[in-house]
């Protein structure tokens, strides 16, 4: 199920699940995929350097994927709880962040293609990790709608306003995670 997060151009009547699957011993591993060089891809990085900078958080470890979305697979086996930030190009207005439980069924047919904005996609990343039994039992997806991804490129105004309220949704998301 996905759902708009509040504080960044929410649309009402959407809601979203808790995975309650996460078992307590093993760290919820947050994970930015991104391009630093491409513009609002180098959102999640900004979240990434925001979590670090507030400290450790018990029953939470912080990386930055700075690679392709196929490089995951390594990272996801072994893990409970996982919680991925990405940009994506849905059609949405630049800056809408969406929150999407893909720990039991893919994400929405209308995203697969668009969500992320690398050559093998988040979508593909997880279906894979599924079939193959890599797949936690709780993934969660948060996704900032980006406008620029030219190399070179800065975080446009609206993805950089953005960035704040998606830290906030992703630690709280990753807290959520931790008590279960």
């Amino acid at each position: 199920m996905d759902a708009d997060v509040p504080g960044a151009s929410a649309r009402p009547g959407l809601t979203s699940t808790l995975c309650d699957l996460a078992v307590p011993d093993s760290p919820v591993l947050v994970i930015g995929i991104g391009n630093r060089l491409r513009g609002d891809d180098s959102a999640s990085g900004e979240v990434v350097r925001r979590l670090h900078e507030r400290g450790a958080q018990p029953g939470i470890e912080v990386c930055e994927q700075l690679c392709e979305p196929d490089d995951l697979l390594e990272v996801l086996q072994g893990r409970d709880a996982v919680v991925l930030v990405d940009t994506m190009r849905s059609g949405d207005p630049p800056g809408t962040i969406r929150r999407f439980d893909v720990s039991s069924e893919p994400l929405p047919a209308r995203l697969r293609g668009s969500v992320s904005t690398h050559a093998f996609g988040l979508h593909d990343a997880i279906e894979l990790a599924r079939a193959l039994h890599r797949l936690p039992r709780c993934v969660i997806v948060l996704a900032v709608e980006g406008r620029h991804f030219e190399a070179g490129a800065t975080l446009s105004g609206e993805v950089e306003a953005a960035v704040a309220p998606l830290a906030c949704a992703v630690l709280r998301a990753a807290r959520d995670l931790a008590k279960n």
